[in-house]
């Protein structure tokens, strides 16, 4: 029993989640640009960006980051 249980833990550490890759991957974009780590969304609003390039990824990222969003929503 014992190890089954541990079994079940490991399996919920181990499992991919799509929200955390996501904003691993913001969080790498950030750390590569020399960019202030904050929200995506209020990244375009307030400037943290330091070309038209980087306002562009930030706008994909965000309209990607609603459709994952959607999905987990419609899951519960």
């Amino acid at each position: 029993m014992l190890v089954k249980q541990k079994e079940n833990k490991m399996n919920k550490k181990s499992k991919f989640d799509l929200m955390d890759y996501m904003s691993e991957i913001l969080q790498n974009f950030y750390d590569k640009n020399g960019l202030e780590h904050m929200c995506a969304l209020d990244s375009q609003y307030c400037g943290n960006y330091k070309n038209q390039e980087q306002y562009k990824w930030l706008q994909r990222f965000c309209n990607t980051w609603d459709k994952v969003e959607y999905r987990y929503s419609e899951r519960m």
